[in-house]
């Protein structure tokens, strides 16, 4: 109630503005929003030991790309290699109308008013998706130049490419939102990130072998066709749920990664169903009841239930996998699996404390011997499955690297 309170004053104050004016007061509150979030984590010391080091040496890494090539260890890297890192860039942002949830009742009345904010919110996102596209192919051109040998019109037509693919991305994801079950709209997900892959695939060859004309061609229809289609959405009022829970994501982002990152912070989930898919009925997983296996049981519970838990555990695992895959050299291989055993460990026991230990009757018996005795088997198989399943994936994509050949140029 709060808070439409506080909208109410804030539109009563904003009802004269215009609405490039009012679109100008949210764009700014959006962007000191993201500033105090960022300055929440980042004080002096993370500034003086990790930001400026970090830009610092990422400068002097760009310009030496420019100057003595690329690395030797992007010696196994494909032309095609940088469609993959595109296409996944491709599948990052969002149309933003920066509405808010008082809107529905204040400003929803006011149709020239609400149109041209999200009027000025179509325009905004797609000249600042421009820019992040412009500035990751900025970023690529020493690999394309120096490295592959490539032209400056490669790096144009890639970029707008990668530009009409954002825009079509950004649209079909607003038609995934609207998809009510959760475990359908992750099957649709899917298929269409594995369709728009193959596309990107064809375009990719096209694009090495110099068919720059069918390229322009098929990004001008693309990106076109994307926005043309999304811009009528703008007027419909009907999708204001939608949009107020895509913009709720985007702008709370960087939070929420933060909080993913942190492990002083719970990560609670909040379910919309009333059963969970696994252990809906609550049946006991072990015959035999022991203080063990009691632990155990309510540990094994609640992480398959918890996504956020699942997600984590698979996101270490599968970043390990492609940090593998990727860096060459032996050494930095083993360094990188060293850092995953010991980020995993810690990981699973921090989550063990939180499930166990997060109910006062649970935590009265931390003490005890099978409290220790569930602790270091849940913590141990865990860890095993996960050794298991990088070893696995890694494995198998490094197999295929060294298997497949991509075409050059």
């Amino acid at each position: 109630m709060r808070r439409y309170l506080i909208a109410s004053t804030t539109f009563q104050r904003d009802k004269i503005m215009t609405s490039f004016q009012l679109f100008r007061r949210r764009l700014t509150q959006d962007w000191l929003f993201q500033i105090r979030t960022f300055r929440s984590i980042a004080d002096w010391t993370i500034w003086l030991y990790l930001i400026i080091p970090t830009i610092v040496v990422s400068i002097f890494i760009y310009r030496s790309w420019w100057i003595d090539g690329a690395p030797t260890w992007m010696a196994w890297m494909p032309v095609s290699f940088i469609f993959l890192l595109g296409y996944f860039f491709s599948w990052t942002g969002a149309y933003r109308f920066y509405t808010d949830e008082a809107d529905m009742v204040f400003l929803i009345k006011k149709d020239s008013l609400f149109y041209g904010l999200r009027k000025w919110g179509f325009f905004y996102s797609l000249i600042f998706q421009a820019m992040n596209t412009l500035v990751v192919v900025i970023a690529l051109l020493p690999f394309l130049i120096q490295y592959s040998q490539l032209t400056f019109k490669h790096a144009f037509y890639y970029f707008f490419f990668l530009l009409a693919m954002k825009y079509f991305v950004m649209y079909l994801k607003f038609y995934l939102k609207k998809i009510q079950s959760k475990m359908k709209r992750i099957i649709v997900t899917i298929l269409a990130f594995i369709l728009l892959s193959w596309f990107a695939k064809i375009i990719s060859f096209l694009w090495i072998s110099g068919n720059f004309g069918i390229v322009i061609i098929i990004s001008m229809v693309v990106g076109f066709v994307s926005t043309y289609f999304y811009y009528p959405l703008v007027k419909k009022k009907s999708l204001f749920s939608i949009e107020l829970a895509i913009e709720q994501e985007e702008k709370l982002k960087l939070l929420q990664a933060i909080h993913q990152m942190s492990f002083d912070i719970e990560k609670t989930k909040v379910y919309s169903r009333k059963k969970p898919w696994l252990f809906r009925n609550s049946k006991r997983i072990f015959k035999k009841r022991t203080s063990r296996n009691g632990f155990l049981e309510l540990f094994i519970k609640v992480f398959i239930r918890n996504t956020s838990y699942i997600l984590t555990y698979m996101q270490i695992c599968s970043a390990t996998v492609a940090a593998l895959i990727i860096v060459p050299p032996i050494w930095m291989k083993v360094i990188i699996f060293i850092g995953f055993l010991l980020m995993m460990w810690i990981w699973l026991g921090i989550t063990w404390e939180r499930v166990v230990l997060s109910h006062p009757f649970s935590k009265k018996y931390q003490g005890y011997d099978a409290y220790f005795l569930a602790r270091n088997w849940a913590i141990g198989v865990l860890f095993i499955c996960a050794i298991l399943v990088v070893g696995l994936f890694a494995g198998s994509g490094y197999f295929l690297v060294n298997q497949i050949s991509f075409p050059q140029v």
